[in-house]
């Protein structure tokens, strides 16, 4: 199923359907590419507005980031319901292959880190969505200010989602160089990405 020509409803029902995928990765990709488009319609809101030219080009900026960091979310959607089609058929294959012990176990650490590698894509794009919300809310239109908020609460929630994927992921591998380099990288996305959105919500507490 290609989500990218199907319709919001559709892919709300094949989620809430007794269906291997789309899962929880697919979901937190989702909420990433909201949280981009949220910011998209406050740039656009604030561009081309006289009250606000003095920061014309740097909102011009951010509106063609959060435009490909939408895109690229709304792709990656699409590769995490693919990579985990992908998954369960290794897993198969794997089962009844004439591969020795030793190549089943390479193949099966193989497909573990390709199911890890999207989710990882899914934070790293969501920490750039909250990077756009953090110079949006004092440059923005302000009377989209609640819209900036809401951003980066939806990005942060897209970036925890898709750590909790990764960090199941991690658990089948037995690569431990591997799991501690994507663990520390994915913690620290965590960590950086709940300080931007804490700054964007105090600002905007500040204001209303």
């Amino acid at each position: 199923m290609n989500y990218s020509s199907e319709t919001l409803n559709r892919f709300s029902d094949d989620l809430a359907a007794r269906l291997p995928a789309p899962g929880g990765g697919a979901a937190a990709a989702l909420v990433g590419s909201l949280a981009a488009a949220l910011n998209s319609m406050v740039c656009n809101f604030t561009a081309g507005n006289e009250r606000f030219r003095s920061v014309e080009e740097d909102i011009k900026s951010l509106l063609k980031t959060s435009e490909e960091l939408r895109v690229e979310l709304l792709g990656l959607l699409q590769a995490d319901v693919d990579g985990y089609s992908a998954y369960s058929a290794g897993v198969k294959e794997i089962k009844i292959s004439t591969l020795t012990d030793s190549e089943k176990e390479a193949r099966r650490e193989e497909l573990t880190k390709q199911a890890a590698a999207t989710p990882l894509k899914v934070m790293k794009a969501s920490a750039k969505v909250l990077e756009v919300c953090r110079p949006l809310y004092a440059k923005g239109n302000a009377m989209l200010l609640s819209d900036v908020e809401v951003a980066a609460v939806f990005a942060l929630a897209a970036l925890k989602a898709a750590f909790v994927n990764v960090r199941i992921n991690l658990a089948y591998s037995k690569d431990e160089t591997y799991k501690k380099s994507v663990r520390t990288e994915s913690e620290t996305l965590l960590r950086e990405a709940q300080l931007i959105e804490k700054e964007v919500s105090a600002y905007c507490c500040l204001k209303y």
